[in-house]
């Protein structure tokens, strides 16, 4: 395989591809410490007006300790994320204008809540360009597992059958780039997998906005 296009070009091909396609690009994130090659989300177009509104992201370590966990105080949220409580309401009370938290006084205490928070990402797939390492990352695939809608496998070059039938039964995606003519071909379209762990899910989707918006023109949003 020493005339097989790398792993290295493989992956920045395969951002161009998905980037070509709308999605939000990020190479190289870790989800509970696994090394992703690729992860991308496609933007919700009204949450992106929202956040060119508030500096152009919202503060995820924040709202990761409030997702499906109804009212929570100040002091809890502070010692969640190792804030101070000063920094905590401060940003809790810029997203209260955007309706994303609410927030009520109770026994001398402030609490707060999502209110009108959405996920700004209507899907997530990750891609994995290391064909070498393959196996490796179908071992550690359940520690990532409710974090994403599609997965797809990249190689550049054709695969096995019985690959491909294992890939086909449980719903993972192959793409196959062809280095000589610079184009992908789906060869097996991923099942849509439905999203649990919303927590990481929805720091996802803020991370990469936020890095994507340094490089998109605002005029085209």
């Amino acid at each position: 395989m020493t005339n097989i296009v790398s792993p290295k070009s493989l992956c920045a091909a395969a951002a161009a591809y998905f980037s070509a396609r709308g999605y939000f690009v990020r190479r190289n994130y870790k989800i509970f410490n696994n090394p992703l090659d690729i992860v991308c989300i496609m933007p919700r177009l009204i949450e992106l007006k929202k956040r060119v509104k508030t500096k152009y992201f919202v503060p995820s370590g924040i709202l990761y300790t409030l997702i499906d966990q109804g009212w929570k105080s100040t002091e809890e949220i502070a010692t969640e994320i190792n804030a101070s409580k000063k920094f905590v309401i401060t940003i809790l009370d810029d997203l209260i204008e955007n309706e994303w938290v609410e927030k009520k006084n109770k026994n001398k205490k402030i609490l707060w809540k999502l209110k009108k928070y959405r996920i700004p990402s209507k899907d997530c797939i990750i891609a994995h360009c290391r064909y070498r390492k393959t196996s490796q990352f179908l071992e550690n695939l359940n520690e990532i597992s409710g974090c994403y809608n599609k997965l797809y496998l990249i190689f550049p070059f054709p695969i096995h059958e019985e690959f491909m039938d294992f890939c086909y039964e449980n719903g993972i995606g192959i793409l196959i780039f062809y280095e000589k003519v610079g184009i992908f071909k789906e060869i097996i379209p991923p099942e849509i997998e439905t999203v649990s762990n919303l927590k990481v899910y929805a720091n996802i989707s803020e991370v990469i906005i936020k890095e994507n918006f340094l490089y998109k023109s605002i005029d085209s949003i």
